[in-house]
């Protein structure tokens, strides 16, 4: 995606506005494979997805790695419950950066 460096560009400046923010990633995956892959493996994968992103962050923005929060969710929230089989909706990282005052 050509707009993955800018997207990790804007998450650090929104976090940076929070000073001591907690930041959430969560990595997902399409269920294509449903059926005939290991659900394990494909949580494993979509927890990879959200660490990369986690990675850079910390190596590209020095950002303190304890402020994260990385989890891998797999096929079992799609993106849009309604519509499972939208593959490209569903291979997805999202972030959320949640204020330290609302912690």
């Amino acid at each position: 995606d050509g707009n993955v460096e800018y997207t990790i560009e804007e998450i650090a400046k929104l976090a940076g506005q929070f000073g001591a923010a907690r930041i959430v990633i969560e990595g997902h995956t399409d269920g294509s494979m449903k059926g005939s892959a290991d659900e394990s493996l494909v949580k494993e994968l979509s927890t990879r997805r959200a660490n990369a992103v986690k990675e850079a962050l910390v190596n590209k923005f020095k950002m303190a790695p304890n402020q994260f929060t990385a989890t891998g969710y797999g096929w079992g929230k799609p993106a849009d419950p309604k519509d499972p089989d939208n593959h490209a909706k569903n291979r997805r990282v999202e972030v959320k950066v949640v204020p330290a005052e609302a912690q």
